[in-house]
């Protein structure tokens, strides 16, 4: 393989794998095949337990910009890009999940919105797809906020975890390798989902400047019962957890711009923990149980009423 040119940006992009033997593949071509960039690819394997890690091996043996690094035990989404970001030897990590792909000439674009906004983080806008690969309709992210540098406060009120709202979380960022290395950031390996927030909202706090595009270069597959799409109520605690321990971190001007959009964002984890508690009270035929959590929590009414309505709809449409 000839080497890189040296007049090209360098990208590794991390990617944690389990049990993704059906779609990697595509996945690694997608990076692979990013035009204007010299690219690597590191899989962490998370203790898959299919053929995920063969399937990489192959295409490791086949291509040297791929290698395969074997997770002894499953040590979710975070442990495993930490195990990739530290065999990462690039200017920058892009994280791409392996379920998911990038659409042509997108790390390019982002590596050049880095360049000319000094930014330690860019991020931008994507397309949901199903798991055959159909788009699903519905807006984006450029629909709630216009590009342009985001900020601490910015960061928080788009992750506010309100109903209905599209979450910038799911953004998967490309950063410095620099900047990681100077500020001494990981993922937070307790987290199970919203892992890239955290990221991010601990570099804001470290300093970071954050770039959002706003154009559409990531294509995220939804899929049916992964963990990206359940409100678990113990995903949630873990994710209060984490909130709370970056906010004792941050610095009296950081507490000032913070402090309204974090309290919206920790009321409204509390109240995906109300709706799952209730909603499992319901479904155990315990209504008690759920009426004395939602007199704790009333702020959660709107999402069980919601919820219970969905399921309503669903039931009386496959009657009918």
């Amino acid at each position: 393989m000839p080497p890189a040119r040296p007049d090209l940006p360098r990208i590794t992009v991390a990617m944690a794998a389990h049990d993704a033997e059906s779609f990697i593949t595509a996945a690694i071509r997608s990076a692979l095949g990013q035009e204007h960039a010299a690219v690597s690819v590191v899989v962490a394997d998370d203790a898959s337990r299919d053929g995920t890690a063969g399937t990489v091996a192959r295409i490791a043996a086949r291509d040297g910009r791929v290698s395969l690094i074997r997770c002894p035990v499953n040590l979710g989404p975070g442990g495993a890009r930490n195990l990739a970001f530290a065999a990462a030897e690039d200017d920058w990590i892009a994280v791409l999940d392996s379920d998911d792909s990038f659409r042509p000439g997108r790390l390019a674009r982002m590596h050049a919105h880095a360049q000319q906004q000094d930014a330690d983080i860019v991020i931008d806008d994507f397309i949901s797809v199903d798991a055959a690969g159909q788009t699903l309709p519905g807006p984006g992210l450029a629909a709630r906020h216009p590009a342009g540098v985001l900020d601490l406060a910015d960061w928080l009120q788009l992750n506010d975890m309100a109903r209905a709202k599209l979450s910038f979380g799911y953004a998967k960022p490309l950063i410095s390798r620099r900047f990681l290395a100077a500020s001494g950031l990981r993922y937070n390996e307790s987290l199970r989902n919203g892992e890239d927030f955290h990221l991010i909202l601990e570099a804001l706090a470290a300093g970071a400047r954050l770039y959002f595009t706003g154009e559409t270069g990531y294509r995220y597959t939804r899929r049916a019962g992964s963990v990206s799409r359940r409100a678990q109520g113990d995903h949630m605690r873990a994710l209060l957890a984490a909130d709370k321990a970056v906010a004792a971190r941050f610095s009296p001007a950081q507490h000032a711009a913070a402090a309204r959009p974090l309290a919206a964002r920790r009321r409204n984890l509390q109240n995906l923990i109300t709706t799952e508690e209730v909603l499992a009270n319901l479904k155990a035929r315990h209504p008690g149980a759920a009426a004395a959590r939602l007199a704790r929590h009333p702020g959660a009414l709107g999402r069980v009423t919601g919820h219970l309505a969905e399921a309503l709809r669903k039931r009386i449409g496959a009657r009918g």
